[in-house]
């Protein structure tokens, strides 16, 4: 398990993202301060970097996910002495500037489908590291990228997949190109699915049948842990959770795996919970107990909400 707590990597910028630059204006907005650049409202700063966004997709709530990913990055390399990255969506390019700045990449594969981009991803890379050794800039579809990687057996200590909605796709060819021992952070932004709303969405993704439940949160991290466990075990591996975290944006579930060699997964690895709508208590069960499934506050069958997850 990965130690985060009071970690923070030397090149982490002290200063709060957002923290104003010139040509900024500051706007009090309730409880919160919100920056606008006055001369070019496509240019942001995180962690003390600055960059454009151009016409791409970018969050500002979304920086602690971020944070995490490279925190978890810095620990990574610092246990290991080297470490590579590829970043399979990277939008504007800030998350391959922060790997390669804040967690002192040794390389890092920035990939975009849209080749739109590729100057203002080059652009923002450029200003944090001017030797291109480092960093390559690619446009390809995810999965082609991933596989066309383990194909070359070019393997990664780190693997990034900010992806939208529930896409599920990318895991069998993102462990593919993962290095073994290495890590895996995965994205869901799928809250329909999490919060039960759409039950057979969720079983052809993840294999994971999820009704309306007051902890959709939880709900929606086990749901994507779960398909992660089951897909590394059909390519005879195990993956580890090392973090996840929520955020009520979009909403975002994000996880941190690492993947291991091959091990049996025992009985708790997969399980149903269930959750009772008279008392409101909720307990997990094994496959065995399908059958008994129950609440002690009536002493009945639980017969509503019961969802597979890990």
């Amino acid at each position: 398990m990965l130690a985060l707590h009071g970690y923070f990597p030397k090149t982490l910028s002290p200063y709060p993202i957002g923290t104003p630059k010139l040509e900024t204006s500051i706007v009090l907005c309730k409880d919160r301060i919100l920056k606008v650049n006055c001369c070019n409202p496509n240019r942001q700063t995180e962690r003390g970097i600055e960059f454009d966004i151009g016409g791409a997709f970018y969050r500002h709530e979304s920086s602690t996910g971020r944070d995490l990913g490279i925190l978890a990055a810095s620990v990574d390399r610092q246990s290991k002495g080297g470490l590579r990255v590829l970043d399979a969506m990277c939008g504007c390019g800030i998350r391959s500037c922060r790997y390669l700045m804040e967690a002192e990449a040794d390389f890092v594969l920035a990939n975009d489908a849209n080749d739109e981009y590729r100057d203002l991803i080059v652009g923002n890379l450029k200003q944090v590291e001017r030797d291109e050794t480092r960093w390559v800039v690619c446009h390809s579809e995810a999965n082609r990228v991933l596989t066309e990687r383990y194909l070359q057996r070019d393997f990664f200590d780190l693997i990034d997949i900010d992806s939208f909605g529930s896409e599920s796709m990318f895991l069998r060819s993102a462990m593919l190109a993962l290095r073994l021992g290495g890590l895996l952070y995965l994205t869901n932004t799928d809250g329909y699915s999490s919060g039960g709303h759409r039950p057979r969405h969720s079983l052809d993704a993840y294999g994971a049948f999820v009704r309306p439940l007051p902890f959709a949160n939880e709900i929606g991290l086990r749901m994507l842990i779960g398909g992660a466990v089951r897909e590394a075990a059909v390519l005879g591996y195990h993956v580890t959770p090392l973090f996840s975290y929520y955020a009520y944006h979009g909403p975002v579930f994000r996880v941190m795996l690492r993947m291991n060699r091959p091990k049996i997964l025992e009985n708790r690895d997969y399980g149903f919970i269930g959750y009772c709508n008279r008392c409101g208590h909720s307990q997990a069960f094994s496959w065995e107990e399908l059958g008994k499934i129950g609440c002690s506050c009536c002493n009945s069958e639980m017969t509503t909400n019961v969802s597979h997850g890990h």
